[in-house]
Order: structure tokens, then C-alpha cells, then sequence
């Protein structure tokens, strides 16, 4: 439908005013359109000057420099010299501009940078004085509010496309060591150390290009080391290192830290690059002008990057997240011949960029972009996010739509006991009797409720487990449980407990039959392809499944009724193939999509949403995580979903409670559905 005439006309208004404010006047010379507060001071040099000059002097060099207050008060440099020496000339009058040029090269980056520091154009390859864009005078501010203030600098930047972040970042750390601090020691550290040392190029450039007359500028290896570099009037070390080869970090104190792409470090047996930047940044002392900025573009969520952005945007860190949409980055953007005709065939995403404050001359970029470079919409948010979380999404051919996993994480929320599961033994019998939970702070098993015994409500509790490997490489062992009891009146059911960890298989086994006894008994379903069996002279020993099913006998079994009928064994366990995979996927799917409607189930652990969040379709059609991540939670949690919402039984509150000495409920009636997956 059409827009009234009134609301076009509001919308070209707001249009108007965006554009202004993103290609507002700036000037780094005069200091007009600066982000950081500044004071505007008109003033003559020669009493009869005709035309004033003016400059927006940094608050803080006018509380701190006398000549710029003298200035303040009596606006003519002339009158100001006559009134010192009594009498004026040249010499005077250049030796207190250059005074206060000098004064303002330390307290004004932005003027120090243009006048000093030199960069190559992205596009043009000519280098250029160093003019900061829109992006970074807004992350600036962010360098210079907490400069100011007195607090460690603590940056954790999300990157999107190329607007200078890093170049930024290593010009004001060249501006705090040239012009503002001695001995100020300062490293840049990528996964490999040729990214680190492009890094610094930037430097090299910089010292090779500064200006004469500023003063000499000698930046050369410390020491005879190529990767070492000092700046020699300031004695002030520049190291580069690699979260590859973090031994050769050369132990300085160091002032100043840039990690960069920090969500590309590689984790590997014997570090990790989480626990590498831990070490570097409490190497750096937490100090007014330290300055660590954590940067990188967005790697899938769960990761060290993602866990980082995330505390910086609930404070829950001193680290203050930086990120620029793609719509206040100045070239995107494309005139629109008809814009009323433009208004009114904007679709639901157009709208939503709208609201989020792009431009309509930028949303006309963003459509022809995408339609020019024939980008879906998962690239095009990959490549040009508008948000966090589009910059966090991880691959282009995801299993779950992301609006589905955002619906997931409103009910996530931290587990109410951290420990885990202990009885009279670890297998057998003795692993069901006398079961207790403890308190651990490193425990595997995450709870969120504990089992109801104060109400018998039979097929109530649903259990997955999804067998992995004993060893830190190995994919994790998981079982979810599922609370059913709200669906007794057609609520909602919801996650109460994960146990992820690692151990031997049988032994993972009888850990999730002693989960479920512990749960009311609750249906268990185990998945088989990983469990072990032996063969030995033509005699198949039974599985591990065949043993507990003698002790924990509430099993989930796969095996046709009618062949059962015939005589045939049972066969225990869910067993995973193409088909059941893409049914229980599917039914999460689903689950996660009907969450906002009041339907599907409630997920309390963020950590399944995250493996979510990198669960793709393969080019071969299969399911799978992406590289470098693991689906086992989701594979865990898929199928406990299905079996709590479309396998078992309806729940339902028995009127009379009984327990035996071990605490389960007598007479509830055991799980008696059986499904022929064959025939899926």
C-alpha cells in the first residue's frame, strides 16, 4: 500500500538530516566537526587583520596551556606580544604561533595526524595526509573519552568491511609515543606475524614521511632484531608477535597492546588464543594512557571474540565495543533520481535499515550492490552487517534461520548449579544407587531445575545422549534433558539440565542412565552409530546398551513392532542416518520458529544456541558444523526435542504418588511407543 503524501514527506525529512550528519563539515586544520569537545576561539594575528582566523582549540589544551586562555582573553597575537615585550615584530609573533602549534601537536591527534602522519588510499594507492573518515572520528571518540578521563584505554573493536580501523588504532599509538609518552612500549600481535608486521608498516611509512620540521623521527631495529623496532628520541619499542609463536614475544614492558583478528586465532593442543590474549593483556599494566584494542571481524559466535563482545556490550567488562554499520561509512551511497517512487517499493528489510538509521541514498547503494554483485542476503550481511549480531553470523548456508536462534536466546539464562552426578559407582548396578549431585565450579553437568519430586507426572522427563570420544580432541559427550510438565496443559516444554564432557564410551553410557534415574526415570534415548561393540570367534558380545537396559530398563528402542512380534531382539537406541538426522533437525527447526508464537520449546543453555548459530548445510546437501566448531549440543538437543514433542506420550499428573527406597515413582508407566525409522 501506498504512502500518504504526510508520511513521504516525513520520511524525506528524516532522510534530510541524516545526510547532513553524515557528510557533515570537517576539517582537521581549523578542528570544526570534531567529535571530541572542543571550544571555538576567533582570533587576529596582526591588529589590522581584516578576517579573523578561528580554531576549535581541545577543551583539555585550554585548561592546561596559559598562551591559549591568554588567547582566550585578549584575541589579537599582536596586542598579546606588545602587551609582554612592549613592542611587536615578526619573530615574536611566529615564535608564540609555533608555541601553540607545538602545544597543540600534543593534545590534538586529529591536526597532529593530518599534519604528520601520511597513509596510502585504499583505492587510489597515492598516499595522502592522514584525515580521518566518519568511522574513525567515531571511534576516536571512544581513544580520547577514556584518554581523557583518566581510565585505561580498553577497546574491543568488531570490524565490517575496510574503513581504516587498524590504521586508526596504529596512528594513535604512534601519536601517544612520539608526542606524548616516553618509554612507552607498545606490540601489535596477529595469528601470524606477517599480518602483525603489515600492521606496522603503517609506522615505517609513517616515520619515513615526518615531517622535518616537527623533528627528527628515527625508527630502527633494536637491538639487530628485524622485528624489533625503536624510535630512538623517544625510546619507545614497537614489537610485533604471533599467536602462533608466542615464545618469541620478547618479554618488554609493555604500555600499549593491538591484538588483531584476534577471532582467527588458532587453538591447538598446546595454547590457545584465548589463553594468549588473557596473558598478553595482564602484561599491560591497568594505568591511565595504557591501551589495549582487541579487534577483528566477526568468526561465528561461541568463540573467545564473541564471548569478549558480548560482556563489552553488558559491561560486564571495562572493554567498550566499537562497531560501525555499513550505512555510516560515507561511500555507500547512491543518488536517487525518483524518491517518492523509491519510498514506496521498499520491501520489509529495506524498512528495517531504515529504522536502524541508514540513509535512503545508502539503502539504494546496498540494493544495487547486492543486485550488481549477484550477493544473497546472507553475504551481503556478512560483508556489510548492520548490526552486531549480521556481522556475527558464520556461514552462508545456515541450518537454522537466524531469527529463529534470536527467538531461542530470549529464555537462555545462567544454569542455577554447576557439578556433577556421583553414586555408590561409576557402571553397573552400583553406578544407580545412591545417586547424589555436587557442587563443582569446572563440573559438566549445567542445572537449570532440579527434578520435581513433590509432583508425579508421568513421561514427564525426555533424555538425548550423543555419544563422543574420552580425549580433549574428541567430540564432546552431551545429554540434554527435557522438562515436559508444562505441556500437560498445553504450555511450552523447557531444558533443565546438559552434561558435556569427556570419558569412555560405556562409562558415558551409564553417566546418562544415572541422569535419567535421577530425572524421575525419564525416557533415555541413546544415540548408537559411536558406541563400541567386539567380535570375538563368531560370538557379538552385546553392546553396552544390552547391559544397562538390565538395570535401567526406561530405554528408548527403534526395532519395528511387527518384527518384534516375530520374535526378533530389540534393537536399544536411536540410531542416526540420513533420513532421522534431517528429522530431528528439522523438528528443531521448527521448535526454535514457533518459540516467539508461544509454541516449540524453551532453550535455557546459550551454549546450543551458539553451536546453532554455526550449523550449516553442507554443499553435499549433509548437515554439519562449520570448520573448526562442533554440532554436538545441537545434535543432543534436536533429538530430545523430538522425542519430547513428537514421540512420547502426552504428560500426566497421577493422582497417587508412591516411591520405593531409591526414590522412584511406583507404577508410573514405562514408554511403550516404538517408531520404525526404517520407514521414515
Amino acid at each position: 500500500m501506498a504512502l500518504t503524501k504526510n508520511k513521504i514527506d516525513e520520511i524525506i525529512a528524516i532522510n534530510k538530516a541524516r545526510n547532513a550528519e553524515l557528510f557533515s563539515f570537517y576539517d582537521p586544520v581549523s578542528g570544526e566537526g570534531s567529535p571530541i569537545p572542543r571550544t571555538k576561539i576567533n582570533f587576529k594575528v596582526y591588529e589590522d587583520d581584516e578576517e579573523d582566523m578561528c580554531i576549535y582549540f581541545p577543551n583539555r589544551m585550554i585548561e592546561t596551556i596559559p598562551a591559549v586562555n591568554i588567547l582566550m582573553e585578549t584575541p589579537c597575537i599582536e596586542t598579546i606580544i606588545k602587551s609582554i615585550y612592549g613592542s611587536s615584530n615578526d619573530d615574536l609573533i611566529n615564535q608564540f604561533l609555533d608555541g601553540i602549534t607545538d602545544d597543540r601537536l600534543d593534545h590534538d591527534f586529529e591536526f597532529w595526524a593530518f599534519v604528520s602522519a601520511k597513509i596510502q588510499d585504499k583505492e587510489t594507492k597515492v598516499e595522502i595526509p592522514f584525515r580521518l573518515n566518519k568511522p574513525q572520528r567515531k571511534m576516536l571518540s571512544t581513544l580520547e573519552s577514556m584518554r581523557l578521563s583518566g581510565i585505561p584505554i580498553r577497546i574491543i573493536l568488531l570490524k565490517a568491511r575496510q574503513w581504516g580501523g587498524s590504521t586508526l588504532v596504529q596512528v594513535y599509538m604512534a601519536w601517544m609515543q612520539i608526542r606524548r609518552r616516553r618509554n612507552w612500549h607498545s606490540a601489535i600481535i596477529a595469528d601470524v606475524e606477517d599480518q602483525a608486521r603489515n600492521i606496522r608498516n603503517m609506522y615505517t611509512r609513517l616515520a619515513s614521511k615526518y615531517p622535518e620540521e616537527l623533528g627528527a623521527l628515527t625508527f630502527a631495529p633494536f637491538e639487530g632484531s628485524a622485528k624489533v623496532r625503536i624510535i630512538k628520541e623517544r625510546n619507545c619499542i614497537v614489537n610485533v608477535g604471533s599467536a602462533q609463536k608466542p615464545e618469541a614475544l620478547r618479554s618488554f614492558d609493555i604500555a600499549m597492546c593491538h591484538l588483531s583478528e584476534v577471532g582467527m586465532w588458532r587453538t591447538t593442543a598446546q595454547r590457545s588464543g584465548e589463553d594468549l590474549a588473557q596473558a598478553i593483556r595482564a602484561a599491560v599494566p591497568d594505568i591511565a594512557d595504557t591501551l589495549i584494542v582487541m579487534e577483528s571481524t566477526a568468526k561465528g559466535v561461541g568463540n573467545f571474540f564473541h564471548r569478549e563482545w558480548e560482556d563489552a556490550e553488558s559491561r560486564k567488562s571495562s572493554y567498550v565495543p566499537v562497531f560501525v554499520p555499513w550505512f555510516e561509512i560515507e561511500r555507500y551511497h547512491t543518488d536517487i533520481e525518483d524518491i517518492e517512487a523509491f519510498i514506496n517499493t521498499m520491501g520489509e528489510y529495506e524498512w528495517n535499515l531504515f529504522e536502524l538509521g541508514a540513509t535512503l541514498e545508502g539503502i539504494n547503494w546496498y540494493i544495487r550492490f547486492r543486485a550488481n554483485e549477484n550477493y544473497d542476503d546472507w553475504r551481503m550481511k556478512s560483508e556489510f552487517p548492520s548490526f552486531p549480531q549480521e556481522a556475527f553470523q558464520s556461514t552462508g548456508h545456515r541450518a537454522f534461520a537466524p531469527q529463529y536462534i534470536l527467538n531461542l536466546r530470549k529464555g537462555v539464562m545462567r544454569p542455577k548449579y554447576i557439578g556433577d552426578l556421583y553414586a555408590k559407582g561409576t557402571t553397573g548396578a552400583e553406578s544407580l544407587i545412591d545417586i547424589r549431585f555436587e557442587n563443582l565450579d569446572q563440573g559438566h553437568l549445567y542445572i537449570w531445575e532440579l527434578p520435581d519430586k513433590a509432583i508425579a507426572v508421568s513421561n514427564r522427563y525426555a533424555l538425548f545422549a550423543d555419544i563422543g570420544g574420552r580425549t580433549d580432541k574428541a567430540d564432546w559427550s552431551v545429554i540434554r534433558v527435557i522438562d515436559r510438565y508444562w505441556m500437560v496443559d498445553g504450555g511450552q516444554p523447557v531444558t533443565v539440565a546438559t552434561w558435556r564432557g569427556h570419558m569412555d564410551q560405556d562409562m558415558f553410557a551409564w553417566k546418562a542412565a544415572q541422569l535419567a534415574k535421577f530425572y524421575n526415570n525419564g525416557l533415555l534415548a541413546l544415540e548408537t552409530n559411536s558406541l563400541d561393540t567386539t567380535q570375538s570367534e563368531g560370538d557379538h558380545f552385546l553392546t553396552v546398551l544390552n547391559e544397562i537396559v538390565n538395570f535401567y530398563p526406561n530405554l528408548y528402542y527403534r526395532t519395528d513392532p511387527e518384527k518384534v512380534r516375530q520374535g526378533l531382539p530389540v534393537q536399544w537406541g536411536f540410531h542416526t542416518n540420513i533420513k532421522t538426522k534431517a528429522m530431528i533437525i528439522d523438528t528443531l527447526n521448527g521448535a526454535a520458529r514457533d518459540y516467539i508464537k508461544g509454541g516449540g520449546y524453551i532453550e535455557r543453555d546459550v551454549r546450543v544456541c551458539d553451536e546453532m548459530d554455526s550449523y550449516e548445510i553442507k554443499p553435499n546437501g549433509k548437515y554439519g558444523a562449520v570448520v573448526g566448531k562442533h554440532d554436538d549440543l545441537v545434535m543432543a538437543t534436536a533429538g530430545c526435542v523430538w522425542m519430547a514433542m513428537f514421540y512420547m506420550d502426552t504428560p500426566r499428573v497421577m493422582k497417587e504418588v508412591v516411591f520405593d527406597e531409591h526414590g522412584n515413582i511406583v507404577g508410573q508407566k514405562r514408554q511403550t511407543q516404538i517408531i520404525n525409522e526404517a520407514s521414515i
